[in-house]
């Protein structure tokens, strides 16, 4: 499942909880503010690494193999910084919202990511660029 609809499935089953056993965090001040900042530097993260990646002339979607192992930019800072992006707009709706369903729904899709999704997608890097992907490996955090 490609990761985009995985944060969506996770953001409506986690509205769905709330729904259901009629949830939602206390409200506190600067929520919507703490929301907005993380969708806005998600945003400016995702659109930098998607123009990293057309410049590099290598496919963004995560099932297609890579031409180039891109190592600067915002790349430099994560070695997923789309999935990151995603995580980050995630957390923010689920702050804007007040909903304790989409935060618990994160935690799973983080995992789901990180165990199955990530673990696959660093297997074929490890194959496809070998020493270069250890020595970046080394370098750079899966997230930050």
């Amino acid at each position: 499942m490609p990761p985009p609809l995985l944060h969506l499935g996770g953001l409506l089953v986690g509205y769905g909880l709330d729904q259901a056993l009629n949830w939602s965090l206390p409200a506190f001040a600067g929520r919507q503010g703490i929301a907005a900042t993380l969708a806005l530097i998600a945003i400016a993260v995702l659109l930098t690494a998607l123009l990293q990646l057309a410049r590099a002339r290598t496919t963004v979607m995560p099932h297609r193999a890579a031409r180039t192992l891109i190592t600067g930019g915002v790349f430099r800072l994560s070695r997923n910084p789309i999935y990151l992006a995603f995580a980050l707009l995630h957390l923010a709706c689920a702050l804007s919202l007040g909903s304790p369903g989409m935060l618990l729904m994160l935690v799973a899709v983080l995992w789901v990511m990180h165990s199955h999704v990530i673990a696959a997608e660093e297997a074929f890097h490890a194959q496809r660029f070998g020493a270069q992907w250890q020595a970046y490996r080394q370098r750079v955090r899966r997230w930050l």
